[in-house]
């Protein structure tokens, strides 16, 4: 059995539920020591809607991957992609005495996380940015510097409160305890974006079976974030209307004949597959299975094109966009999404300076959220009360926000 200095993570899909555990070795590199994959259920466009099925499913994997690597983790790092998330930017600004003490970081800090929010929200990620020293000088550590006036900027993530309470009771009636709920694409975005690409400016799309999630984020650290209520499924959906097929078929077909850009297609050949009215063997051709393919990607990317429009960000991504989820897999997606933004692309991929194990799980892009997951760290420490009324929770209950790392 693995020592207790080790993590839990759980990544909880509309498609699949992935889990990970960690040790830490004595460089403070964490080493996976555990692994499981599971078809998910009780989940749609990634959102809860079945609180028992989706528990059940947990419990069986917790057992099975119990009885394959003798871990029994409780406390958990979960995911949760959330189509009502909200960003802001808070500012804060206080006066100094001579130069910055550790209470003045304190005090400008929480000026700038003094914002409301709606009863039906929560503050779920409070990320520190930049600070400014007398309204000119931009400093990421502004700790016993000489000033006069000191400003900080935090960015301040919202979610809806009914979707974080889904996930706690979920895994409280698998027996299970969460430790952080992290936005899904700020969660892949550790596992695999460099500090230098978030510097100049890049945008993490993760496609995925329900949702497409993304981050954006440039030189003073995340910008805005969201989620759009279309992925994967929609794709498998459309070749579903188009051909008359299950879902299922269209799945199949998808996964293993799609091609995302169409003019990408080296050859055109016939493909056999059943309708689901008459369950008879038909033939539809490799290019029309394409145009289909692209037309549906196509209406993803407009709507992430119009929402970084929207908030005024298609200029700031200088380093283009990195691509994560099942969604990304189809064969030419990244000359797609290469084509219709006109911007540098890429898959991600896993960095390995902080994490080992297994090869084949650092290269399966279904295990990237629970990476992502055991990498986050919090920007801003929080001191955290706990009710004793059974709730095991750990959000909506702080007390206190304090500033720790530096």
């Amino acid at each position: 059995m693995a020592g207790d200095n080790y993590i839990a993570s759980i990544d909880i899909g509309t498609d699949k539920i992935a889990l990970l555990a960690a040790e830490k070795d004595f460089d403070n590199r964490l080493r996976i020591i555990g692994h499981n994959i599971c078809a998910s259920d009780g989940v749609r466009k990634g959102v809860i809607f079945s609180i028992d099925s989706l528990s059940r499913v947990i419990t069986k994997l917790i057992k099975e991957t119990n009885k394959s690597f003798d871990l029994t983790p409780g406390l958990f790092r979960v995911n949760i992609s959330d189509a009502h998330v909200t960003c802001t930017d808070g500012k804060g600004k206080v006066s100094v005495n001579e130069v910055v003490t550790r209470d003045d970081l304190d005090a400008v800090l929480a000026s700038a996380m003094a914002m409301s929010t709606p009863s039906n929200k929560e503050k779920l990620h409070i990320i520190k940015k930049k600070f400014t020293i007398n309204e000119s000088v931009v400093v990421d550590n502004p700790l016993e510097m000489e000033a006069e006036v000191l400003e900080s900027k935090v960015h301040i993530v919202t979610v809806s409160s009914a979707s974080v309470r889904n996930i706690e009771n979920c895994l409280k009636q698998s027996d299970l305890q969460v430790d952080k709920i992290v936005l899904t694409s700020i969660a892949k975005s550790h596992a695999i974006l460099t500090q230098e690409e978030k510097d100049n400016g890049v945008c993490i799309v993760d496609i995925g079976a329900g949702v497409t999630s993304f981050s954006v984020f440039d030189e003073e650290g995340i910008v805005r974030s969201g989620v759009i209520s279309m992925g994967g499924d929609e794709v498998t959906q459309e070749i579903a209307f188009a051909f008359d097929t299950s879902f299922e078929e269209a799945k199949r077909l998808k996964e293993f004949y799609g091609v995302a850009k169409s003019s990408a297609l080296k050859e055109e050949k016939l493909i056999d597959f059943t309708q689901a009215t008459n369950k008879e063997e038909h033939q539809l051709s490799s290019l029309q299975l394409s145009e289909v393919i692209e037309e549906a990607y196509r209406e993803i990317l407009l709507a992430l094109k119009n929402e970084l429009k929207h908030r005024k960000l298609d200029t700031i991504i200088k380093s283009g966009f990195v691509l994560c989820g099942g969604g990304a897999q189809v064969i030419s997606c990244e000359e797609l999404v290469r084509d219709f933004f006109t911007r540098r692309v890429k898959m991600g991929t896993i960095h390995r300076s902080r994490i080992s194990g297994l090869d084949n799980i650092l290269t399966d892009y279904r295990y990237t959220g629970s990476i992502g997951l055991l990498l986050h760290e919090d920007d801003l420490k929080k001191d955290v009360d706990v009710i004793s009324n059974g709730n095991n929770g750990v959000m909506g209950k702080l007390k206190k926000w304090t500033v720790r790392n530096f």
